[in-house]
Formats: C-alpha cells, sequence, structure tokens
C-alpha cells in the first residue's frame, strides 16, 4: 500500500462520523495532512493535541517538523528541543542565525547520520554565516591588522588576483613578521607560477618559523625535491612524515626521494603506505607504478606486473569509455 492511500485511509478513520476530541484522533489526522503536505491543516490539529495533551512528545515532535516546513523556524525550536529532533532542530537553529548552536546541534545529528544532505549543507550555511560574521568584525574593528590583511588576500586569491593577494600578504608581514602561515601561501603562490627558488625561499622562512608544522617541512621538502637536491629533501620529507604521521602527499615524495637516494626498501615501505591510505585515489595510483617500476628493477616481475595492472585498472575507472 502506497503512502497516500494510508495517508487517505488514517485520515478516513479519523474523520469518520463524531470523531472524539481526543489528543490521539487529532495526531492521526494531523499525520494524514502531512502525508498529503498540509501543513497549514496539521499544524491546526497539532495544537489542539498539545492543548488536551501537553506533554505527548510526538505532537511536539510533528508541530516543530510542521512549522518548520512553513518557515516559522523560530516557532520551531521549542517544539523540537522538546522531540529532541536535532537533525530538524539544527536546521531551525540555523535559519534563525542562532550560529553557535546550530553548529553544536547539527554536528550532534551527523553523528547518528553522516551523510544526511540536508544536514551538511546547514552544517556548511551555519559554519559560513558564523565565518562572514567574525570576518566583517575583524575587518571593521581592525582593519590595519596583520590578520585583515591576511583575509584580504585570501579574498583576491579566491578571485585569482594574484597580485593583489601577494601585496595583501606582504602588508600582513609587515605589520608582524612573526605570523604563520603567510610565508606558506605565498610559496605556494610562487609554486603555482613556477618560480621554485622562490618557493623554496618562502617555505624555508616558514619552517623557520614553524619548526613543528608538517605540511611546511612537506613543502620544503617537496620543492627540493623538484630541485634535484634529494639528500636534503629527504631529511625534510623524513622530518614532515615524523610530525604528521600518515599524509598521503608526504610519503609519496619520501619514497621517490628515497628511492633516488638508493634506498629501495624505504621508498617500496612509503608507496606502500600510500597505497593503504590513499585507496584509489590519483596518489595512490601514481605510488602502484611507481613500486611496479622499483619491483621490476629488483626482478619481481611478478609483483610488478601486479602493481601495473592495478594501476592500469584505476586509470580506467577515472576514464571510462
Amino acid at each position: 500500500m502506497t503512502g497516500t492511500l494510508i495517508a487517505l485511509l488514517l485520515f478516513s478513520q479519523a474523520t469518520a462520523g463524531p470523531a472524539a476530541d481526543t489528543a490521539e484522533t487529532h495526531l492521526k489526522r494531523a499525520a494524514a495532512y502531512e502525508q498529503k503536505r498540509d501543513y497549514a491543516s496539521a499544524i491546526s490539529e497539532l495544537r489542539r493535541a498539545l492543548e488536551l495533551r501537553s506533554d505527548s512528545i510526538e505532537a511536539h515532535g510533528m508541530l516543530g517538523e510542521a512549522l518548520l516546513a512553513r518557515g516559522y523556524s523560530a516557532e520551531a525550536i521549542p517544539h523540537l528541543q522538546r522531540a529532541h529532533r536535532l537533525d530538524l532542530l539544527g536546521i531551525a537553529l540555523t535559519e534563525e542565525h542562532r550560529t553557535a548552536q546550530a553548529i553544536e546541534t547539527l554536528l550532534a545529528a551527523l553523528q547518528e547520520n553522516p551523510n544526511n544532505p540536508d544536514l551538511l549543507f546547514y552544517l556548511g550555511k551555519a559554519c559560513g554565516f558564523l565565518s562572514k560574521k567574525s570576518f566583517d568584525q575583524l575587518v571593521h574593528s581592525n582593519p590595519k591588522s596583520a590578520r585583515a590583511h591576511e583575509l584580504m588576500a585570501e579574498s583576491y586569491l579566491a578571485q585569482q588576483q594574484i597580485e593583489n593577494a601577494e601585496r595583501e600578504y606582504r602588508t600582513a608581514l609587515e605589520v608582524r613578521s612573526d605570523l604563520r602561515g603567510i610565508h606558506l601561501a605565498l610559496g605556494l603562490i610562487k609554486l603555482e607560477a613556477g618560480n621554485l627558488d622562490e618557493a623554496e625561499k618562502e617555505f624555508r622562512a616558514e619552517v623557520t618559523l614553524s619548526p613543528g608544522d608538517g605540511e611546511a617541512a612537506w613543502r620544503l621538502g617537496s620543492v627540493l625535491l623538484q630541485k634535484g637536491h634529494t639528500h636534503e629533501a629527504l631529511a625534510e620529507l623524513e622530518r614532515s612524515n615524523r610530525l604528521r604521521p600518515q599524509m598521503i602527499e608526504t610519503l609519496f615524495d619520501l619514497g621517490r626521494a628515497s628511492a633516488l637516494e638508493n634506498r629501495p626498501d624505504a621508498a617500496e615501505k612509503a608507496w606502500l603506505e600510500v597505497v593503504a591510505l590513499g585507496g584509489t585515489s590519483d596518489l595512490a595510483a601514481s605510488a602502484r607504478l611507481q613500486l611496479s617500476q622499483l619491483y621490476r628493477k629488483e626482478g619481481k616481475i611478478a609483483e610488478a606486473d601486479r602493481q601495473l595492472e592495478r594501476y592500469r585498472e584505476l586509470e580506467k575507472g577515472k576514464n571510462p569509455r
């Protein structure tokens, strides 16, 4: 029996004859109306149900859902709280711009339903509200601060206005030379432009400021590897892996540097970790290709063929005919 037929049956049962004025009767009517998406009528029935039984968790939940469906998010909130409907409560709080509460509630709801598209959408929306509010306050209250210039740089970067972004990043460093993350951002700009020398300079500056940052160590090691300084690159990549284990970008480059430094066992270990952690990612596929070449050099033909075949399967999966 379809949902529509069930709803009509419930509706006819609830409305047939001189219906009793009970909470159960009004709940049945409301359920029938909600099945037909007639939320206005459902709301009337649910209000009466709560007049007759104010502690009905079911009625509170249904009323909160119906009110939210009609856009009455503020009114829906106390009912959803009573019913402990965290999913809908998080949405209602977001719509009312009660962002801190919304984020906390949505995160709790996602624990039970981690892939729910509505929850993920509203969590992003709530975080966006909170981000915009804090950034607006930053620019308004401290427009000449280093963080305000960093924020402007990121805005320009998002718009692909690279020169303006670099200017704002450098102004931020003039205001506060010990600001972590700025040299890293500048290094990425230089790397994107193909200027390896300038990228290395910025990544070294970041490593000096943040010796405990695994990403900074990886970036420096990676650019050194691109420049052919494999021995120094290997040291930085090993340090990065100690600081932030299981980062597949570091592991992939660590495998390359180890192979170039004639350390095949270390290269194999690093690339096998990439495969284990990366699944079907591009880096995992590339690691399989590197392993195939490594095994072939060592005379392990069967293992080399197996890794090559898996690499080809992954590449085919990315470009199906």
